[in-house]
């Protein structure tokens, strides 16, 4: 028995139940199934602006300080991806210690849809989905 895992097993739970009872969405945090929520509770895009909270700067702050980083980051896991790249050369493997690089060939097959709507715009019109999302951005102005 862990009474420490029983114990926030039973604190989330809880906090769970309360929400339940008041008819509440848990807090806004950042993972997939939040972000999904949100996308579906607010489906419908009304055009038109509206003023945010004075709260929303820090949050902007913060967006824009992360977002930074993550270039930063993303930068330096491609230096050392086409680090390990020049090393594989034209071999689809390599091993060191424990670990095992690998780059292969995949060979797959898409549908051009600028030729088919331009050749065959009936067909194009048959078979082509439609879908809306809402894109987020933030920009500074």
């Amino acid at each position: 028995r862990d009474e420490e895992l029983i114990s926030m097993l039973i604190k989330l739970e809880s906090d769970f139940w309360y929400h339940v009872q008041n008819n509440t969405p848990p807090p806004i945090d950042g993972s997939e199934a939040t972000a999904k929520y949100l996308a579906e509770k607010f489906a419908e895009c009304k055009s038109g602006v509206t003023t945010l909270p004075d709260c929303a700067a820090d949050i902007i702050a913060q967006y824009d300080t992360v977002s930074a980083k993550l270039d930063e980051l993303t930068e330096k896991k491609r230096l050392a991806e086409n680090q390990l790249k020049e090393m594989l050369g034209n071999n689809e493997c390599g091993t060191v210690g424990n670990s095992i690089v690998t780059w292969k060939a995949v060979t797959q097959e898409r549908l051009d849809n600028k030729a088919l709507k331009s050749e065959q715009p009936l067909l194009y019109k048959q078979y082509a989905n439609k879908t809306t999302y809402r894109r987020f951005s933030v920009q500074s102005t």
